[in-house]
């Protein structure tokens, strides 16, 4: 019987999963498609960035909240998800940021890592915002898509 309930959460598991690697990458997809010659570059460094980064993780972890997965099992998830995106390299981009920020104390406080710091929690809460007031849905989350085409975090004027 407790076999049914855990069968029943590894399908609905792997549906998040579907949806928020589709999602995330339905934005990157749109952000490079759409950018002119001119704006590629900006667009392409943005995306190896600490606010894309922190949208990431806020996204994915948001995205998870109901299911009270353990460290292991969400480690797991965006492991699959950001190296869905990322083919071998989302995990370890998003993860070398949270490092950053877990090393600062041995490194020294300065501002680079001041402004990383800043940079992944604003996008961590654009990540999570998106996942409330979205419901995470496919169309309708765009706020890593309107970063990475201008730059602006939305509403953060």
């Amino acid at each position: 019987m407790f076999g049914l309930f855990k069968q029943k959460n590894n399908k609905q598991l792997e549906e998040v999963t579907l949806r928020v690697g589709s999602v995330l990458h339905k934005q990157i997809k749109s952000a490079a498609d759409d950018s002119s010659q001119e704006s590629w570059k900006a667009v392409f460094k943005r995306m190896d960035d600490a606010v894309t980064a922190g949208y990431l993780f806020g996204y994915v972890q948001a995205s998870f909240s109901e299911y009270a997965l353990d460290e292991k099992e969400m480690d797991t998830y965006l492991r699959m998800i950001f190296d869905g995106i990322f083919p071998n390299e989302g995990y370890a981009f998003v993860m070398s940021k949270i490092e950053q920020l877990n090393n600062a104390d041995d490194m020294g406080i300065n501002i680079k890592i001041e402004e990383i710091a800043v940079d992944f929690g604003m996008g961590i809460d654009l990540g999570e915002n998106d996942v409330v007031v979205n419901g995470g849905g496919l169309d309708v989350a765009s706020g890593l898509l309107f970063y990475l085409s201008t730059g602006k975090i939305r509403g953060a004027d």
